[in-house]
């Protein structure tokens, strides 16, 4: 973002007028300390470097921050459950569910968070104990110039990809969406559906196995499709891919007909928070539309409320707006459904392709 940029969105920001429950009696910042999770991330960076200072500025306040990834930032709430420190904490919607069973996070007060009416519905997770306020697709990725979109999951069984497709980890969220794809082509029926008979896509999944060149677990292997060393990667989220297409670097997300699936970054309020009217206001600035257009704009994830403009070279990385969301058969998995089973499903993954 230039500085122009930054100068612009800042100003933008301080002159947001301040709702009714958000004027909180200013005090000395050192008596108001907010406590968050953030993504360890460039996302993250990009809140801390952008979204803070003017919230600190804002609310008299001094906001601490904590980076770490979905489990680990469960793991700090588990921590410090009997004398909470932090008031928000970032996770994932595969996250929040957990979260919420073990009684960690509350359910977000609608009439105290006024930017959450704007929100898509998709994006309101688990009756509303969290809220998406970043989101990317997840599909497969190629080397455009050498190879062709792929217009359905089962072209990736084909002995035409033999031995030249990478699979992301066990290790990652997006192993589960793999199954769910398997699922879904043993079975015939829509990822929606398929999903609750995910025990029926092992057969069909280790059929991959002669296609998959390597296992990679970190984002710089994508580079391996984009240098021409396999034919195409996945299943991954678009944030990892997005970034290079942007540079020129020969990559690009390929969304088959089955449906993309969504990789939501989310917002929770820790239950009994000590800080709890300013982390409602943290959460609010998050899904502030000024916030969330830079954010989309620099990270290239959608936002999830409505009413953003975007100018068609932004809007082609992005799932957005709603119309996209449908044309892309956006599809979030029930992980309410999938959590309790997700480290046994992991396992049998795992052995399916290393073993």
């Amino acid at each position: 973002m230039t500085s122009m940029k930054r100068r612009t969105f800042l100003k933008a920001v301080a002159g947001t007028a301040m709702l009714p429950y958000l004027n909180i009696r200013a005090n000395a910042a050192d008596d108001r300390v907010l406590q968050v999770g953030v993504y360890n991330s460039a996302q993250g960076a990009l809140i801390k470097k952008v979204v803070l200072p003017a919230f600190e500025k804002e609310y008299s306040c001094r906001v601490l921050t904590t980076e770490g990834a979905t489990l680990a930032n469960i793991a700090a709430l588990r921590a410090t459950k009997n004398k909470p420190v932090f008031s928000v904490m970032s996770m994932d919607d595969i996250g929040v569910p957990q979260a919420k069973a073990e009684g960690l996070i509350e359910q977000l007060p609608a009439d105290e968070i006024p930017n959450l009416k704007n929100v898509f519905d998709r994006y309101l997770l688990s009756d509303r104990y969290g809220v998406g306020f970043s989101v990317s697709m997840a599909g497969l990725f190629i080397n455009p110039q050498v190879t062709q979109p792929i217009k359905s999951y089962s072209e990736i069984f084909e002995s035409q990809y033999a031995h030249q497709m990478i699979l992301n980890t066990p290790k990652n969220t997006q192993s589960i969406l793999m199954l769910i794809v398997a699922a879904a082509l043993a079975t015939g029926k829509p990822l929606q559906e398929a999903q609750y008979e995910i025990d029926k896509g092992w057969e069909k999944l280790a059929q991959l196995k002669a296609n998959v060149m390597t296992v990679y677990d970190g984002e710089a292997q994508v580079m391996m499709v984009a240098q021409g060393q396999a034919m195409v990667g996945g299943i991954e989220y678009s944030k990892a891919i997005y970034p290079h297409t942007k540079k020129g670097i020969p990559l690009d997300m390929t969304y088959p007909k089955e449906g993309a699936f969504t990789g939501i970054n989310g917002l929770a309020l820790v239950k009994d928070a000590p800080q709890r009217e300013l982390g409602l206001a943290w959460i609010n600035r998050l899904l502030e539309p000024s916030v969330q257009k830079m954010l989309a704009e620099v990270t290239l994830s959608a936002p999830t409320v409505r009413g953003i403009d975007f100018d068609e070279q932004t809007l082609k990385y992005l799932a957005y707006p709603e119309d996209k969301m449908k044309a892309l058969n956006l599809f979030t998995p029930d992980w309410t459904y999938i959590i309790p089973r997700r480290a046994e499903l992991l396992e049998k993954y795992n052995q399916t392709f290393t073993g």
